[in-house]
């Protein structure tokens, strides 16, 4: 009955995530096709996204995540490394964006400020904060033995992959690789500034890609 409870208010948390958040990007993006400039547009998403990221930190901090150290996350190293080999293998992968991907490129080319925000900055602190943070809180908060800590990171990082809604199965083991980099990151220090940084990093670089082609 617990077990439920808890997955019943993680889905409340990830509905948040969809509905709330989702809702102040959309209330910055009209307020631009309404003609509003990005001065006061940028502001208004800004303030809304920053009052959601956070409530959802203190209501994440409002529990404990215990994470006993194993082999997944005794070297620092090993999330960082993990995202290289993900970035470096979509080299040789046929080039295939998801949608996610496209709208995020037509975001960055028609706003690039706007996008900034929400790409670089908004997008690692409230997916980190859901879908390492929550899910941890709630669904793994006892990772006493390598088999839970496995099971966490499998299921944050398929969530993570199907939340960017990937078309083909090669995107979804991008995303899920990306996913499972961060996981790392998350379990390595048993908080959410190194999965946040890692994620920032991910944005950062696909952001500035972006911007140059």
């Amino acid at each position: 009955m617990k077990t439920l409870k808890n997955i019943g208010w993680f889905a409340l948390a990830f509905l948040s995530f969809f509905i709330v958040y989702s809702l102040t990007q959309v209330v910055g993006l009209a307020s631009m096709k309404m003609g509003a400039p990005e001065y006061v547009a940028v502001p208004i998403y800004v303030l809304l996204a920053g009052i959601f990221t956070f409530f959802t930190y203190k209501w994440y901090k409002t529990g404990t995540v215990t994470i006993e150290k194993t082999a997944l996350n005794k070297y620092i190293w090993l999330p960082a490394l993990v995202w290289a080999l993900a970035i470096v293998a979509q080299f040789f992968l046929p080039n295939d964006p998801s949608v996610n991907q496209q709208t995020a490129e037509q975001l960055t080319h028609n706003q690039p400020l706007f996008s900034f925000f929400m790409v670089v900055v908004f997008a690692p602190l409230t997916e980190e904060l859901t879908f390492r943070g929550m899910l941890a809180r709630y669904v793994f908060p006892q990772q006493d033995n390598i088999k839970q800590t496995a099971l966490f990171l499998l299921v944050s990082s398929i969530i993570f992959a199907l939340v960017h809604f990937p078309g083909t199965p090669q995107q979804f083991l991008v995303y899920s690789a990306l996913g499972l980099s961060m996981g790392l990151a998350y379990i390595n220090k048993g908080g959410l500034a190194y999965s946040m940084g890692l994620h920032a990093l991910n944005n950062l670089i696909s952001f500035v890609m972006i911007m140059m082609l």
